[in-house]
């Protein structure tokens, strides 16, 4: 990895953990996870980078894939789990952290940072997606919880959040090895016992695929926007309304998820309603690695 895309993964990290530190005094209910989302997204762009995502801020059994909308109301109420997942990039390079926030003592939340640790101390080069899978699920049954099954790890790259392969959380046989300089992102999502998600059908998040032919002209726009620039990174609904009306954002999308020109991410929820915790940090693999999200002591 040359020198300068190390130091652009580095930054981007730093950014992510400063931010978690300064929105730390925020936490609290009654909070309004609108007001949450536009602070934390405020900072990153004051520290000199982008979202690389909308923040996430998905609460008890809804896993991922929430960013408020425009107009949400919602609060944050006494003993909810709130899981804060934060992208940040600089120039394409991406530090993607979370971590769940409750008012009260809470042993998901435990569980997730304990598992989290478990599994990067064993990341290093020749290390395989079955070695991490196996690491996760035995530490996760350690402490008495289970994992959500169906939610992975990934691997990171310029301008690509979420890239192949998937790194499981569960015991798998996947003999793909990681080399040294790749960069990852390990995020057990725990529950009281295995668990899996679905989606909901609520869908605040979207990302450019494709050009595609579309009548409306607020429709072309948004997709040049989408490829241009949010650099085809995900984008949230309510950015939009900073230059277009609710009503042709609305028959903005509806044209263009039509033709397949943007993807979609529906909020992912549990599917018996299990409280979840996540923890996540981003790595650089090493013999020593680099978590880049992780704050400076």
């Amino acid at each position: 990895m040359e020198k300068e895309i190390l130091e652009k993964y580095k930054k981007a990290g730093k950014i992510n953990a400063e931010v978690k530190q300064e929105i730390s005094h925020m936490l609290k209910p009654g909070l309004k996870i609108l007001d949450l989302a536009n602070k934390i997204e405020g900072l990153v762009k004051k520290k000199g980078a982008r979202p690389a995502f909308p923040v996430n801020i998905s609460i008890n059994e809804v896993a991922a894939h929430y960013t408020p909308s425009f107009a949400d109301t919602r609060e944050i109420q006494e003993g909810e789990l709130v899981k804060i997942d934060i992208g940040v990039h600089i120039d394409g390079y991406i530090g993607d952290m979370a971590f769940t926030y409750c008012s009260q003592p809470n042993h998901l939340i435990k569980a997730s940072e304990k598992v989290l640790e478990k599994a990067i101390k064993i990341i290093k080069p020749g290390v395989s997606i079955s070695e991490i899978g196996t690491t996760i699920e035995n530490s996760a049954k350690a402490q008495g919880v289970g994992v959500i099954v169906n939610l992975t790890g990934h691997t990171l790259d310029k301008y690509v959040f979420h890239g192949p392969p998937s790194i499981l959380n569960v015991k798998n046989n996947l003999d793909h090895k990681f080399k040294e300089w790749d960069v990852i992102a390990l995020e057990p999502f725990i529950t009281e016992t295995n668990g899996h998600v679905k989606n909901s059908g609520t869908v605040e998040i979207y990302r450019y695929l494709m050009d595609r032919p579309v009548r409306l002209m607020e429709a072309r726009k948004i997709l040049a926007m989408a490829r241009d620039e949010y650099n085809s990174l995900p984008f949230a609904k309510r950015w939009l309304y900073k230059k277009f009306s609710p009503i042709k954002v609305s028959l903005a999308l509806r044209q263009l998820g039509a033709v397949e020109a943007l993807e979609t991410y529906p909020v992912l929820k549990e599917i018996e309603n299990k409280p979840i915790a996540q923890s996540e940090h981003t790595i650089i693999v090493r013999d020593k690695p680099i978590i880049t999200t992780k704050p400076v002591e």
